[in-house]
C-alpha cells in the first residue's frame, strides 16, 4: 500500500503512459531521493525504461558509487538499447555489494541483486570479452534462485561464448562494413531488404517524421518512434542516396521491412495493426507503392504471431515464420507450397534441422531457389541472434545449417540478411561499436556463398534527344516455353532511372517487348544459356534520336553568322545529303543521326559557306558515344586580301629534299587541303610564297625559293579549275619573321627553330572578285 501512495503523491493524474519526458524531469530534480528509488522501481518493473533512466540519472548523481543506482542504470544501458559499454561501466560498480536478499524498493538498499552478475556477463559477451562474460555467467549461475528466469539464457550465453571463441578464431574472408550516415542515423535502422540488382535498400526505421506527426506516437516505453518503411536508391557513383518513406506508412502504427519480390514490383511488410502482428503486402502501382493489403494465403495469418516471409522467385514456395503451437521452440519457420489448382497448402513446419528450441527467425531463399538464410538464437549462435545458412539438395533434403561465422555474424544479435541475384553482396542489421544508432545496417562482401548458376537480365530505357523519359514506359518479358505460370511472363518494375531488372529461367527462349502506354515499341527476342556459368544480359531501349547541332561563327569577333549555307555530304562521294541555313542564333540542326545509337559511327563532310568569307569543308569521323547531342561548332574566316589562307587552316611546312624542288609526299597532303579550299571558292584567286632563312646566299636562297614556289603552284594548277588563280613566286631570304638574318659579316646566333620559322610557305589571297 505504501508504494502505491508515493506513486499517487508524486502524480495522481497521470500513468506512466501518459507522462511527458518533460514531467519526469521535473519529478527527477524535485523529488526525494526515496521517492525516486521507487518511482524507478515501479517504472523498470512495467519496462517504462527511458523515463525510468532520467530518475536513475538523478539517483547516481546523488550517489556515484551505489550499487544498486549502477545495477538500474547498467540494466537499462543494456535492455532498452543494447549499450553494453555504458553497462560495463555501471554493472562493474554494481557487483562490488551484492545481496541476494536485495530489496528494490528500499532507499536503504546499497546493494545490487544477483542478477547483476547475469548481466555484466552478458554486456562482456557483447563486447567479446568472452572469458570476463563466462565468469559472471557462472558466478550467476552459482549464487541465483533456482527459479530465475534468467537461469537458461546464462546457460546459453556459456554454450554461446565457446561457439564465439572458436568461431573468432577462425574468421571467414569476408568484408562486413557499416553503409553509412545517409541511412543509418541516431536512430535504429535495420531489417535491410536490398533488391537482386543491389540497387534499392529497403529497410526499417524508427526516425521521425519531418512533418512532426509521429512525436506524440513515440513509445512510452523506450520512447521510440513507430517503425516505418524508407528506400534507400543507389546514385552515378554507387552511394546510397537519402532514404524515401514508403506512400503507406502510417505515423502512428508500425510497419516493418520483410521481404520484396524478385521484380521489386511487390513488398512485403510486418504490420501490428491488429495487435497481433501480421503479414500484409504493397504493390507497386502508378509510380509508388499501393496502400497495405493483409495476406489472405492460407495458414500464414493466424491468431498467433506471424514476423516474415520470403517468396521464391518463381512464386511457388513460400516460407514464413510463426509462434504458434506444434513448432520446436519459440518461433519456428515454416513452409507453404502454391498447388495445381493456385491455392496453398497446408503450412509445414521446416523440422528439426532447420528449427531448434530457440527462436528462428527472418528467412531469405536466394535466387537459386537452392539457399536458404536465415536467424537464429540458439546454441550455435555467437550470441543473440547469428545467420544461418542451409542448402537444398537434388531430393529437396536440406544440409546441417551452417553458422555464417566471424565477422559476418558478431557477438549481438545479426538478423535480416539479404542478398543480391549473385550471392556475394550482402545486407543485415546489426549492433556493432562505432555505429550511428542502437542497430545499424551494414554490407557483407564474400567470395564463397556465390549463387550458380543465374541468368539475370537489366536494362534501361534512355532518351537520346534529352528530353525526359515517359512515365508511361513499361517492359514485358515473356518467356515461350517456360513451365510455370510465374515464369511465363514478367513486367518487371521501371525505376526512376528508367531501369528495369529480371531473373530469367535457364535455358530458356524469351521475348522482350517494350511499350509506351499501350503502344508496343518494339520487341526483340533472345535465349538463356543452358550451361553452369552466371550470365548477365543487358537490354538498352533507345528512345528518340541523337540530335546534331552546330554554330557557324565569325573567326575574330566570334560572332554567330545568320543565313550560312550548311551542306551535309557523303563523304565517299560528295554528294550532298542535306543543306541547312543557320538561324538569327547562327544555329543549325539535322536529323542525320536519326536511327543511330551510342556506339555507331558518324562519318560525313560539312561544308558551310557565306558571302564575304571562305567556303570550308570540315570532316566528321566519330563514334556517338553517351546519350547527349552531337554539337559541331564551326568558324569561318572572312576572304580578305591578304589573308594568308594556309594559317587559316593551320597547314604543316611544306618540306622540300636538300637542294630540290619536287613534291614530297607529306607536302601533297598539306597542298591537297590548298586545292579542296580553291575549288570550293572559285573566285578567288592566290599567290604562293616561298621564303627561306638566311643561310646560303641571297641569290642561291632567291633561286631555290622560286622553283618550290612554282613547283608547288604547279601541283595546284593541275587540280583546279581556271589554273591561272594561283601563281607561284619565291621571295629567298628577303621577307624574315624575325632577326635571324646573316649576311655579310652578321653572325646569327638564332636556334634551328627560329631558323625553320623563316622557311615557310604561304598562300595569300591577293584578289577576291
Amino acid at each position: 500500500m505504501k508504494k502505491l501512495l508515493v506513486l499517487t503523491a508524486l502524480f495522481p493524474f497521470l500513468s506512466f503512459a501518459q507522462m511527458t519526458e518533460l514531467e519526469v524531469r521535473k519529478i527527477a530534480n524535485s523529488g526525494k531521493e526515496s521517492e525516486l528509488v521507487q518511482l524507478s522501481s515501479q517504472m523498470l518493473q512495467q519496462n517504462y525504461l527511458f523515463h525510468a533512466e532520467i530518475i536513475v540519472d538523478k539517483l547516481i548523481l546523488l550517489q556515484p558509487e551505489n550499487s544498486n543506482y549502477n545495477y538500474r542504470k547498467g540494466y537499462i544501458a543494456l535492455n532498452s538499447r543494447n549499450d553494453y559499454e555504458v553497462g560495463i561501466k555501471h554493472l562493474e560498480n554494481a557487483v562490488k555489494s551484492v545481496n541476494k536478499n536485495y530489496d528494490m524498493y528500499s532507499a536503504r538498499e546499497k546493494t545490487a541483486p544477483i542478477d547483476a552478475y547475469y548481466f555484466l556477463g552478458k554486456c562482456y559477451h557483447l563486447n567479446e570479452q568472452l572469458d570476463e562474460a563466462k565468469k559472471y555467467y557462472n558466478l550467476f549461475i552459482q549464487n541465483s534462485a533456482k527459479a530465475s528466469q534468467n537461469l537458461a539464457p546464462a546457460r546459453l550465453g556459456l554454450a554461446q561464448c565457446d561457439v564465439a571463441k572458436q568461431e573468432i578464431s577462425n574468421p571467414k574472408s569476408a568484408i562486413v562494413k557499416n553503409i553509412g550516415s545517409r541511412v543509418n542515423g541516431a536512430n535504429p535502422d535495420y531489417a535491410p531488404v536490398i533488391s537482386l540488382d543491389g540497387n534499392s535498400l529497403y529497410f526499417t526505421s524508427r526516425r521521425g517524421w519531418d512533418d512532426g506527426s509521429t512525436e506524440e506516437f513515440r513509445d512510452p516505453l523506450l520512447n521510440q518512434y513507430p517503425e516505418d518503411i524508407f528506400v534507400s536508391y543507389t546514385d552515378f557513383d554507387g552511394e546510397w542516396t537519402s532514404p524515401e518513406k514508403l506512400a503507406f506508412c502510417d505515423n502512428e502504427l508500425n510497419e516493418a521491412t520483410i521481404s520484396i519480390s524478385s521484380d521489386e514490383r511487390r513488398v512485403f511488410v510486418y504490420q501490428d495493426a491488429t495487435g497481433g502482428g501480421d503479414i500484409y503486402y504493397s504493390d507497386f502501382e502508378e509510380n509508388q507503392f499501393d496502400n497495405l493489403s493483409k495476406l489472405r494465403y492460407n495458414e500464414v495469418n493466424t491468431e498467433y504471431w506471424e514476423t516474415h516471409c520470403t517468396m521464391t522467385p518463381d512464386g511457388q514456395n513460400m516460407y514464413f515464420v510463426s509462434d504458434r503451437p506444434g513448432g520446436f521452440g519459440g518461433r519456428d519457420i515454416y513452409r507453404i507450397v502454391r498447388l495445381p489448382n493456385g491455392e496453398w497448402s497446408k503450412a509445414q513446419n521446416m523440422g528439426p534441422t532447420i528449427n531448434t528450441l530457440y527462436d528462428e527467425d527472418s528467412p531469405f531463399i536466394a535466387i537459386n531457389n537452392k539457399t536458404l538464410y536465415y536467424s537464429s538464437n540458439g546454441e550455435s549462435s555467437m550470441g543473440g541472434f547469428d545467420i544461418f545458412v542451409t542448402f537444398r539438395d537434388d531430393n529437396n533434403a536440406w544440409s546441417t545449417p551452417t553458422n555464417m561465422g566471424y565477422p559476418i555474424n558478431s557477438t549481438g544479435d545479426d538478423i535480416f540478411y539479404t542478398t543480391t541475384v549473385d550471392g556475394l553482396r550482402g545486407y543485415l542489421s546489426s549492433f556493432r561499436k562505432n555505429g550511428y544508432g542502437e542497430k545499424d545496417i551494414y554490407e557483407v562482401q564474400n567470395d564463397y556463398l556465390g549463387n550458380y548458376p543465374v541468368s539475370s537480365l537489366r536494362g534501361n530505357f534512355i532518351s537520346l534527344d534529352g528530353r525526359p523519359v515517359p512515365d508511361n514506359i513499361a517492359v514485358k518479358i515473356i518467356c515461350t516455353n517456360c513451365d510455370f505460370d510465374a515464369d511465363k511472363e514478367i513486367s518487371p518494375r521501371i525505376k526512376a532511372e528508367s531501369a528495369f531488372f529480371a531473373v530469367l529461367n535457364r535455358c530458356k527462349d524469351y521475348r522482350i517487348e517494350y511499350f509506351e502506354g499501350d503502344q508496343l515499341l518494339s520487341s526483340e527476342n533472345f535465349v538463356t544459356l543452358c550451361n553452369n556459368v552466371n550470365e548477365k544480359i543487358t537490354k538498352v531501349k533507345y528512345l528518340g534520336h541523337i540530335l546534331m547541332t552546330g554554330t557557324v561563327s565569325d573567326d575574330k569577333s566570334f560572332e554567330f553568322i545568320k543565313g550560312s549555307k550548311v551542306e551535309l555530304l557523303d563523304p565517299e562521294t560528295q554528294d550532298v545529303i542535306e543543306t541547312l541555313m543557320t538561324d538569327a542564333n547562327g544555329t543549325f540542326t539535322s536529323n542525320l543521326l536519326e536511327g543511330k545509337i551510342p556506339g555507331d559511327r558518324a562519318s560525313f563532310d560539312v561544308r558551310v559557306s557565306k558571302d564575304g568569307y571562305l567556303t570550308q569543308t570540315f570532316k566528321v569521323d566519330t563514334l556517338l558515344e553517351g546519350y547527349i547531342t552531337l554539337e559541331l561548332p564551326y568558324m569561318l574566316s572572312k576572304s580578305e586580301v591578304g589573308t594568308d589562307i594556309g594559317e587559316l587552316l593551320h597547314l604543316n611546312p611544306i618540306y622540300f629534299d636538300l637542294d630540290k624542288s619536287n613534291i614530297r609526299p607529306d607536302a601533297a597532303l598539306e597542298l591537297e587541303k590548298i586545292i579542296r579550299i580553291m575549288n570550293e571558292n572559285p573566285d578567288m584567286r592566290i599567290e604562293l610564297g616561298s621564303h627561306t632563312d638566311c643561310r646560303a646566299s641571297k641569290s642561291y636562297n632567291l633561286s631555290l625559293s622560286n622553283r618550290r614556289a612554282r613547283s608547288s603552284a604547279k601541283y595546284i594548277k593541275a587540280r583546279i579549275s581556271n589554273p591561272k588563280r594561283i601563281y607561284g613566286k619565291g621571295y629567298g631570304e628577303s621577307q624574315l619573321v624575325n632577326n635571324c638574318g646573316c649576311e655579310g659579316s652578321v653572325v646569327s646566333d638564332c636556334s634551328e627553330e627560329e631558323h625553320q620559322a623563316n622557311r615557310r610557305t604561304e598562300f595569300k589571297i591577293v584578289e577576291k572578285k
